[in-house]
């Protein structure tokens, strides 16, 4: 009887130990010097320019997704573009948005569009490579 219950035991634990899945590590993001345009995107009534910084006064401006695409076409340089998704905690809906400011980087020329997660913090280096689009 003993013998049994001890297998009773190990069973579960044996199962539960294989069935472990690995997940990948989270890749970073390190390459803010290098970036021609970074966007940190709420929605599309509300974002910030931080590179080139867009103020009003010693505030950064709020924009509108139109308003940011003006200053995303000015920039000299357009190897790089990063726009920092805040509050899209569900995969369909950062896919649209994704699919949304690629289409909208890739045609005003940006060579390489990155999406970070923004959860948090105002550092953009450091967070998490959520996509990338060439």
């Amino acid at each position: 009887m003993m013998k049994l219950r001890a297998l009773l035991l190990v069973v579960p634990l044996l199962l539960t130990a294989c069935s472990t899945t690995r997940t990948p590590p989270v890749v970073r993001f390190q390459e803010q010097d290098r970036a021609n345009l970074i966007v940190r995107y709420y929605t599309d009534e509300t974002s910030y320019v931080l590179k080139p910084q867009a103020t009003d006064g010693p505030f950064l401006s709020i924009l509108r997704r139109d308003d940011v695409v003006k200053v995303a076409s000015q920039s000299a340089g357009r190897e790089l573009a990063v726009v920092i998704l805040v509050n899209y905690p569900y995969q369909g809906e950062g896919d649209a948005v994704m699919s949304k400011w690629t289409g909208l980087l890739t045609g005003l020329g940006y060579q390489h569009v990155v999406f970070l997660g923004g959860y948090g913090g105002k550092h953009v280096n450091g967070l998490p490579i959520l996509a990338q689009a060439d």
